[in-house]
């Protein structure tokens, strides 16, 4: 998201708007981020590749905040995916994976992202959908190779794994080469935002190029309308999914 961050910065200044920063990975360090930026007196909120706080209209003044979120509309604020279309991304994935015969998924995400909220809507066994098993976990419950070696134990074990992010994807395949698992004959891997990391590794990393600048361009635009008394542009934006070497049919 650094440059989603950039470009929403840079739009910003040159609308004469200043800018304060907060980070935080989960939904209360976001809830109190928020908390602390109403205090200051902002005039609006953008949460750029985290999920909004559910209790946000809980903070003391943030009913007055037109607040913009990389996560999906929820009829009263502008949503940066309803141009970036995450839940579109994870849909081009899951097909992918199910055309090369994938069938048995893990998915590995890092908590409160917005990547990971999408993830653990859309990619479902059952109902018709080609992925007959899930093991879904979230980044920091236990190590990676831990919950590695626990997929390949299990009686159906997962032949491919969609990662909210490119590092957490990096961070399964180190895992892999750790134990000697073979990428992809035994274990295709899929990314999410296709960072240059994903051509410097070996195998390179099949990964989901998101328009990241027009994203933080989209959220700018989105709040600086709202700020206005205007309507957002729900404009769609681009989504590619680069394939590489780190995906292949199961064994």
């Amino acid at each position: 998201m650094a440059a989603a961050l950039a470009a929403l910065e840079e739009r910003f200044s040159e609308t004469g708007w200043a800018v304060l920063l907060a980070s935080g990975s989960t939904g209360s360090a976001s809830l109190a981020n928020a908390r602390a930026l109403a205090g200051l007196g902002v005039e609006g909120l953008v949460f750029l590749g985290v999920s909004k706080p559910a209790d946000l209209a809980e903070v003391p003044g943030m009913a007055r905040l037109p607040s913009v979120s990389s996560e999906r509309p929820n009829g009263t604020a502008f949503s940066t995916s309803a141009g970036l279309e995450l839940g579109r991304a994870v849909k081009l994935v899951g097909d992918y994976l199910a055309q090369l015969g994938h069938s048995h998924l893990a998915v590995l995400t890092e908590a409160d992202s917005t990547a990971a909220t999408v993830l653990g809507d859309v990619v479902r066994p059952g109902d018709g959908s080609a992925i007959a098993t899930l093991q879904q976990v979230t980044l920091g419950e236990e190590p990676m190779a831990e919950s590695l070696l626990r997929w390949l134990a299990l009686r159906d074990s997962p032949t491919a794994a969609i990662c909210s992010s490119d590092a957490v994807a990096l961070a399964l395949m180190h895992a892999c080469a750790s134990h000697g698992i073979d990428i992809p004959g035994r274990f295709s891997v899929v990314g999410f935002g296709d960072t240059a990391l994903a051509r410097c590794v070996s195998p390179t990393l099949t990964s989901v190029r998101i328009a990241a600048r027009g994203a933080g361009l989209a959220a700018a635009d989105g709040l600086l309308a709202l700020l206005d008394g205007g309507v957002p542009n729900h404009a769609e934006l681009p989504i590619k999914l680069m394939v590489r070497g780190s995906t292949g049919p199961p064994r």
